[in-house]
């Protein structure tokens, strides 16, 4: 049986839709990592600003990371263990989130002391993510989701010609989870509590 033109569209079509409500059910892991980094870099950011134990500012990402990978960790199992039987073959896309999750954990065993002005750990930390962020848009075919990773990969490769004061790095990297993650996510979210409103 020959495949037609427009039967190949429908099915490139409905793969896209399959991967977008993958992604609108999990907009919720978009948004919870957004508020954890934007929590952790403002509170960072007020406390070099305001002068309050500055030199412990960096205690709200040692603590607010490792609880949002173990939540994830052990959601993600959950839903693995349901989804095993339905799926076996793993999705490539998920495997880039992980190494670039693995990337940025890799950073905070690193002493930032020996980084110029933090802007290394920028780069390490968020290119990897900003990438990812922009492929999965890409392969959606998401408009603001490929505009908001462009955005945040012309802010990335900012650090290396602007010279940002180290209190305002934090501050950035807030900027850049709602780029990559925040804005995404609460488009995924929404568009899957409309559908699961109009079912």
């Amino acid at each position: 049986m020959e495949l037609q033109p427009s039967d190949s569209l429908k099915l490139i079509q409905a793969i896209i839709e399959q991967r977008k409500q993958k992604y609108e059910e999990n907009g919720f892991f978009l948004i919870f990592w957004s508020v954890l980094i934007i929590a952790a870099g403002v509170l960072q950011f007020a406390m070099l600003t305001l002068n309050y134990y500055p030199n412990y500012s960096w205690m709200g990402w040692v603590i607010l990371m490792p609880l949002g990978f173990v939540f994830s960790f052990f959601t993600k199992m959950k839903e693995g263990i349901k989804s095993r039987k339905e799926k076996k073959i793993s999705d490539s896309l998920d495997w880039l989130w992980l190494v670039s999750g693995l990337g940025a954990t890799i950073c905070f065993f690193i002493p930032y002391t020996s980084w110029e002005d933090y802007r290394i750990a920028i780069l390490i930390i968020y290119l990897p993510f900003s990438f990812v962020a922009l492929a999965i848009a890409l392969h959606l075919r998401i408009s603001i989701w490929i505009v908001s990773s462009l955005i945040g990969i012309v802010l990335i490769y900012s650090t290396l010609f602007v010279h940002y004061e180290k209190y305002t790095l934090p501050l950035l990297s807030s900027i850049l989870a709602c780029l990559l993650f925040l804005v995404p996510g609460i488009r995924f979210y929404s568009d899957y509590k409309r559908q699961r409103n109009v079912q």
